[in-house]
């Protein structure tokens, strides 16, 4: 450069070398030294990047190691997940929104009908495999309920409130959509499957909709079930209709079974009214008989009077008993019962009729045997009645025995042996049914069939039992019931007098209001036959006037169905007089016999109650009992 001097420039050393002599060897060493450097450089570079290869290799491999892990573990939990859900018969779809794919799991294939793997494009093509009804339901249902959704441009959060990206739940993330659709069975099944099909939708930052997750589930069985259960509570209904229906009918039967009970009640009683009227008298006149001025032939006849009329009287209690076992009206009256004159009174009764036969009756009762007994005497008196007429029917030659004896467990047994014609095995179980009667070797013995019936009812209802056995001749009928030994009543009357006397001597002044001509001398005869005082009226009327004409009566026998006044109305009235009249001891005389028909006359206020036909000893104990006689050992017998 013009000017400058040629100091002022500085040189580089190598020019300056190059200008100065050089010094090769030097420059050999220099050389030599920065190519060893430039192969330590090299050497060490390499075996950095061999440490470094070794390294990443090592993680290249356990990476892969993991990852392939990582896919045999996800690949295992994908069959779980798909045994799972083929079991459970559940399957899932998902349906991206913004890129318009769908993924399905093979269950959902195979549940809606498509080939496993078959691709499925749009949602339409996942209808065909239902039935044809179910199809456009489907699609109605996906374009009004999800389809519809993607077409707002906002979501709704849950609060009911637009939401344009605030943070915070909304409603398509909370709502779930469901339909229920059907397809056909796979190859080879019968009938249809049913398929519950649930959505919900999964939204972005945003709150937009960006995925619908779609679960389906097989529910054939619990469909079959519900259906099944439908039925079955459908034919329950039915069944319980059907049985409130047979119910009703069962009602309108009883009801009307029970309008033709009480209807044949009130028919057997009005008969039996009917009956026992003449019937009392007829045996209350025989019983007005003195036999002393008869010859024994009239005896005979008397005696065989009797026993007919005795006879009639026990058909008659049973069939009245019948009808009441029939409509469960059979009940017991227990009370203080000499069970010793029970059975000996039972048995006197009917030996006219063994010794008619020429029948030996007996009767024998073991020492053990409780005199007095908490019973029902009627219904007592009633089994042996009916047993030995049944045992001296059946029995030509020989006799009857009644006999009784203790069980270990304190029951009472009583049995009645005959030397009769005997009772076949196959034949025994007919003697117990109403109106049954054997006709066994020809024998005819007559009768209604229906004494053993009544016997097997009264025993029912005193919890009892009754049979029949072999006896060494002929038969052994016996009953077992149970007893309640009682002491000795402080008082007993005695059932058979011959007249009744007051503390002061005094016989009683009776009452007698009865309409009927021929009752009137029977009950007037069998209280003159008690040296009674008698003074008989025809209706209650006249017997309420009677009372209240100031005459002194220590007693009214009180007929029930009487004309102008009948027996309850003049009870009510008499019960109304003032002072000690209204105390007047009143006894009712009917043919009515059941304690239903006897009520209107205990109500109306009348102390006590003998049935027709009359009973001396019946009449007498009703009066003693009223009267509080007490009986003197010189006018019993």
């Amino acid at each position: 450069m013009p000017g400058t001097p040629l100091s002022s420039f500085a040189m580089p050393h190598e020019v300056a070398a190059a200008i100065e002599p050089v010094d090769p060897a030097a420059q050999i060493a220099l050389l030599e030294r920065r190519l060893a450097r430039a192969e330590a450089a090299r050497a060490a570079a390499e075996h950095l990047l061999e440490q470094k290869s070794r390294i990443l290799a090592a993680a290249n491999t356990e990476l892969t190691a993991r990852q392939d892990k990582l896919s045999t573990s996800l690949e295992r939990r994908t069959r779980q997940l798909l045994d799972a859900q083929r079991v459970a018969g559940f399957g899932t779809m998902l349906w991206d929104i913004k890129h318009q794919q769908l993924e399905l799991s093979p269950q959902v294939q195979v549940m809606i009908g498509l080939e496993p793997g078959s691709a499925v494009k749009t949602y339409r093509s996942l209808v065909r495999g239902l039935l044809r009804e179910d199809r456009r339901r489907l699609l109605d249902w996906m374009h009004g309920e999800l389809l519809a959704r993607l077409e707002r441009d906002h979501c709704i959060k849950y609060d009911g409130q637009p939401c344009q990206g605030s943070p915070g739940p909304c409603e398509e993330a909370l709502r779930e959509y469901r339909i229920e659709v059907r397809c056909p069975a796979e190859k080879g099944g019968e009938g249809v499957r049913s398929l519950r099909i649930m959505a919900q939708f999964q939204v972005d930052s945003q709150c937009r909709p960006a995925m619908i997750f779609v679960t389906v589930q097989d529910i054939t069985r619990q469909v079959r079930a519900d259906n099944e259960a439908a039925a079955l509570r459908a034919r329950e209904l039915q069944r319980l209709a059907d049985l409130e229906r047979l119910n009703k009918e069962l009602l309108l039967a009883r009801e009307q079974a029970d309008l033709a009970n009480d209807a044949k009640s009130r028919f057997l009683a009005m008969m039996s009214h009917d009956i026992r009227t003449p019937l009392n008298g007829v045996i209350g006149m025989l019983s007005l008989f003195d036999e002393s001025t008869l010859t024994a032939g009239q005896r005979r006849t008397l005696a065989l009077v009797r026993s007919s009329g005795d006879q009639l009287r026990v058909l008659l209690n049973d069939i009245i008993d019948l009808a009441r076992a029939e409509a469960g009206k059979l009940a017991l009256t227990p009370g203080p019962t000499n069970l010793v004159d029970v059975l000996t009174d039972g048995a006197d009764f009917w030996r006219h009729l063994a010794d008619d036969k020429s029948l030996s009756l007996d009767i024998v009762l073991a020492p053990d045997t409780p005199t007095w007994v908490e019973a029902d005497s009627v219904r007592l008196r009633q089994l042996i009645d009916n047993m030995l007429s049944n045992a001296i029917k059946y029995t030509s030659e020989g006799g009857v025995l009644l006999k009784t004896r203790v069980l270990p467990s304190g029951w009472l047994r009583t049995e009645v042996i005959d030397t009769g014609i005997g009772i076949p095995a196959h034949r025994r179980t007919e003697l117990f049914s109403e109106f049954s009667q054997l006709n066994l070797l020809g024998s005819e013995p007559g009768g209604a069939g229906l004494g053993l019936a009544i016997c097997q009812r009264i025993i029912e209802v005193m919890g009892g039992r009754l049979g029949v056995d072999d006896a060494a001749r002929g038969s052994c009928f016996w009953f077992e019931i149970p007893v309640v030994r009682i002491p000795v009543p402080k008082r007993v009357a005695n059932p058979v007098v011959r007249s009744l006397r007051g503390a002061d001597g005094r016989v009683p002044r009776v009452l007698v209001a009865e309409d009927l001509a021929t009752n009137r001398i029977v009950v007037e005869g069998c209280l003159r036959k008690l040296r009674c005082e008698v003074h008989v009226v025809e209706d209650g009327q006249q017997a309420l006037d009677a009372v209240g004409s100031g005459e002194a009566y220590d007693l009214v026998l009180m007929d029930m169905a009487m004309p102008v006044m009948d027996g309850p109305e003049a009870t009510r009235r008499i019960r109304a007089l003032p002072g000690e009249l209204a105390q007047l001891p009143i006894i009712a005389l009917t043919a009515f016999t059941r304690p239903e028909e006897l009520e209107p006359m205990m109500a109306a206020g009348a102390n006590d109650s003998v049935a027709k036909p009359i009973v001396i000893d019946d009449l007498y104990r009703a009066i003693s009992r009223v009267l509080g006689i007490p009986v003197e050992d010189d006018v019993a017998h």
